[in-house]
C-alpha cells in the first residue's frame, strides 16, 4: 500500500531546479513531475524535455505529471520541434500515462492544446488535463506499477 500522506513525499527526489523549472522523480511511484515557473527560452524549453525523458527511460519511469500553471507562453518553432522531434522520442520512453495540470497563461494553453491533439494519436501512453495537483496525482496512480 502505498501511502497518500506527507511522509511520502519524501520519496520524491528534487534532480533538477532552476529558474525554469523544478524536477522531481519518485521512483517508488515510478513518477516524474516537472512544476514550470514562466518562460523558458528555447534552448532551456528543449534541454528540460530531453533531461526528463531521459530520465524516463533510465529509470523505468511511467508516470508523468506536467505543473504549468505558472508557465508561460511556449514559442511556435518549440511547439513544432515538440511534436516532429520530442514526441515521436516519447512514445517509445515506456510512459503510460501524462497528467497536465493547465496552466492560466492563453497562449500556453492554446500551446498545449495543439501539441497533445496533434501528438495524442501517435503515442500510446494517455494525456488527461487536470486543474487539481491531487486529482492528477490520484489518476496517475490508479495505473498499475
Amino acid at each position: 500500500m502505498k501511502p497518500m500522506d506527507p511522509a511520502a513525499e519524501h520519496s520524491s527526489l528534487v534532480v533538477r531546479k532552476d529558474q525554469y523549472v523544478t524536477i522531481q522523480v519518485s521512483p517508488e511511484e515510478r513518477m516524474i513531475m516537472l512544476q514550470w515557473t514562466g518562460y523558458a527560452p528555447s534552448p532551456a524549453f528543449r534541454a528540460i524535455l530531453d533531461d526528463a525523458q531521459q530520465r524516463v527511460r533510465s529509470l523505468g519511469l511511467t508516470r508523468w505529471l506536467a505543473d504549468l500553471r505558472s508557465m508561460d507562453a511556449i514559442l511556435k518553432q518549440d511547439e513544432q520541434w515538440t511534436l516532429s522531434d520530442w514526441y515521436p522520442r516519447m512514445a517509445t520512453s515506456g510512459l503510460k500515462r501524462m497528467a497536465i495540470l493547465t496552466g492560466s497563461d492563453y497562449f500556453n494553453r492554446m500551446s498545449v492544446d495543439r501539441i497533445i491533439t496533434a501528438a495524442s494519436p501517435a503515442v500510446p501512453f494517455i494525456t488527461t488535463f487536470f486543474d487539481d495537483v491531487e486529482k492528477a496525482k490520484a489518476w496517475l496512480l490508479e495505473l498499475d506499477q
